[in-house]
């Protein structure tokens, strides 16, 4: 790992660059917490997991499963996100850092051995991408294969699956806004989705006081998670321009809460930003996101490695790559960005990757983590030529490309 620096912040864009409009500080979430509908409903602000025993109530939830993994509960987020909630019939919380087939199969017999009639997903990504599985098992005949987005799965989903809450405790993976779940499958060897509208959490509650005793490297690995969601959604090839602009406010939340809240985790303001642009960042990839994706899922089902870290390392590579056929639209994020001063504004973009990952306790290259073999790069670069995300991504990727730009990350 690399040492942690001092807090100094990095040259950041000049606010007097932006538009009057474009401020360099969020503004602050209303208290009490706000209610929106955008894309399914949200909780959002400090408190707001107060109103969990509420929601299910609203949803007509009466046996609701927890599904967590062992570290929120050791955290004391369960008893506090929970603790409203009487009687609480199943509670699961076998969920592997990156969630396999046996992990949602194991959480679907607890959901029906209790008799559940719907779930509350506590966690980062892992168990709220776990939680839509079981919810898809409960209703779905099948396995999960059949569901597989690459297979044609998309169609077979269907409406009528139990209420699911959402409540995470990272500030990254916004899975409580996706519509989307990504579960290991040994029958494709992969890192697999299944993706439907009806995945979406029937409710998201974003509270960011459950995440200020994430540790610094947690919450740098998360932070560039969902700072890749945003610049990776905004440069794919899908028309969306309400989440071009969505992702755009996400990195302007998460650049003015990422260091503070890995230098200074009780700061509630910096964890504030971090949960908003998170969950803007998971709204914003239902546009689709690219191929540091679709890398970071082939070398995470090897490696069992964190996802966000991953994305991180990945992330300045793939923007290199993605200029030398996308120059306009990498130039004009970083123009959205402030970055348009001077002449090169694609190349600061990546200048600015390049130097928050250098100053977050996060590695810099993929052969500083364990479990990766530079020797099967051309076995990583099938499997990630199989993930869907590079579908969107602003230049068409061959497996000679991937095996380039793993070899530059190396």
């Amino acid at each position: 790992m690399i040492p942690m620096t001092s807090p100094t912040p990095i040259e950041r864009p000049d606010p007097q660059s932006r538009p009057a409009s474009d401020a360099s500080t969020p503004p602050p979430p209303p208290t009490p917490p706000s209610v929106f509908t955008f894309p399914n409903r949200i909780l959002f602000g400090t408190g707001a997991v107060d109103s969990l025993a509420e929601e299910l109530k609203r949803l007509g939830v009466t046996r609701p499963m927890i599904v967590t993994d062992p570290g929120v509960i050791a955290a004391g987020l369960v008893d506090r996100a929970a603790g409203a909630i009487d009687p609480v019939p199943g509670v699961f919380s076998g969920v592997s850092a990156n969630p396999t087939e046996a992990d949602v199969l194991s959480g679907l017999a607890v959901y029906r051995e209790a008799e559940c009639d719907g779930l509350v997903a506590i966690g980062g990504g892992s168990p709220i991408d776990a939680a839509k599985a079981i919810r898809l098992l409960v209703t779905h005949p099948g396995e999960l294969a059949d569901y597989d987005l690459t297979t044609g799965g998309l169609e077979r989903i269907q409406p009528g699956m139990p209420p699911m809450v959402a409540v995470p405790t990272t500030a990254g993976t916004g899975s409580e806004a996706g519509r989307g779940t990504l579960i290991q499958l040994p029958s494709t060897g992969r890192k697999t989705i299944a993706l439907s509208p009806h995945l979406l959490p029937s409710s998201a509650i974003c509270d960011p006081e459950l995440t200020l005793g994430l540790p610094p490297a947690l919450t740098a690995a998360t932070g560039m998670d969902a700072l890749t969601h945003c610049v990776e959604s905004f440069l794919s090839t899908t028309f969306h321009p309400i989440c071009d602009g969505i992702a755009v406010e996400g990195l302007r939340s998460i650049f003015h809460g990422l260091e503070t809240a890995v230098h200074d985790g009780g700061n509630l303001d910096a964890r504030t930003s971090m949960m908003m642009g998170s969950l803007l960042g998971g709204i914003s990839f239902h546009k689709g996101l690219g191929v540091v994706h679709s890398l970071s899922h082939a070398l995470g089902a090897e490696g069992r490695l964190h996802h966000g870290t991953l994305n991180a390392i990945l992330l300045p590579h793939a923007l290199r790559f993605n200029r030398a056929t996308a120059s306009p639209r990498v130039a004009e994020l970083a123009r959205r960005m402030g970055l348009g001063r001077s002449g090169d504004a694609e190349g600061h973009l990546i200048t600015l990757t390049e130097l928050l990952l250098a100053r977050l306790p996060l590695p810099r290259r993929l052969g500083d983590l364990d479990g990766l073999d530079r020797a099967r790069i051309p076995h990583y670069a099938r499997l990630a030529l199989l993930d869907h995300c590079h579908r969107t991504n602003p230049r068409p990727c061959s497996v000679a490309d991937l095996e380039e730009l793993l070899g530059r990350a190396w």
